[in-house]
């Protein structure tokens, strides 16, 4: 089909937002990084899911579909909308903490901010400048129960969670919704969860975008 898919792809407008949006020049290998197609459906989905109120949703990608470049363009594209004050992704250990922080700045330098200590997160939440931030669920927990009255709280929040399993059920997920007055919760999983107890649908509502073991095969 390359003829159909030639003239959909060379498009003028669509060519434009594939070169503009969705291609990444990756310095530390240096290449061209093309965003596949379900990568981009996933960001498209939840940027406009970001632009209605309160809506919060989830991606269903199989492990090792490029969940990483996926949530960094979602941040990306988020954090440039007007309304939107910060996007923060959140992780669920330390070591990820730095891993994701080492694959975004390969995406692009310098986009997102990280912090060693839950004292540099509460900087970055009062900095305007700091406009993506990752953290580990530990470390916004402790923002969170240190600084209830806080006037970023009245700021508009992405919060993006890596791995959107059980880590993202308890304490934390009810701190958030209680204390932060405008946000969009995203998730991103390969293996959502489905159980009497509560499920990823509960917690993120449906997913917005799917592409399962099956579909990579």
């Amino acid at each position: 089909n390359l003829k159909e898919f030639s003239i959909s792809f060379l498009a003028r407008d669509h060519i434009i937002k594939m070169l503009t949006r969705y291609t990444i020049l990756n310095d530390t290998d240096k290449l061209l990084m093309v965003m596949r197609p379900y990568q981009v459906y996933a960001v498209e989905a939840l940027v406009r899911q970001a632009t209605l109120t309160n809506r919060n949703a989830y991606v269903w990608h199989t492990t090792g579909a490029g969940k990483t470049l996926t949530s960094f363009k979602t941040a990306q594209l988020a954090s440039q909308l007007p309304y939107v004050d910060k996007v923060l992704f959140v992780v669920d250990r330390k070591d990820l903490d730095y891993q994701t922080m080492k694959e975004y700045d390969r995406f692009e330098k310098g986009a997102a901010n990280s912090n060693t200590s839950t004292a540099v997160l509460q900087r970055q939440m009062e900095d305007p400048d700091a406009r993506i931030i990752i953290t580990t669920i530990q470390k916004l927990d402790i923002f969170v129960r240190k600084n209830k009255g806080h006037t970023a709280f009245r700021q508009h929040f992405v919060i993006i969670f890596d791995e959107c399993h059980r880590s993202q059920f308890g304490d934390m997920h009810l701190a958030i919704t209680k204390y932060f007055r405008k946000y969009h919760l995203f998730g991103f999983t390969g293996t959502p969860i489905s159980s009497k107890d509560r499920s990823t649908r509960e917690v993120f509502g449906d997913y917005i975008d799917i592409y399962d073991m099956t579909q990579a095969v």
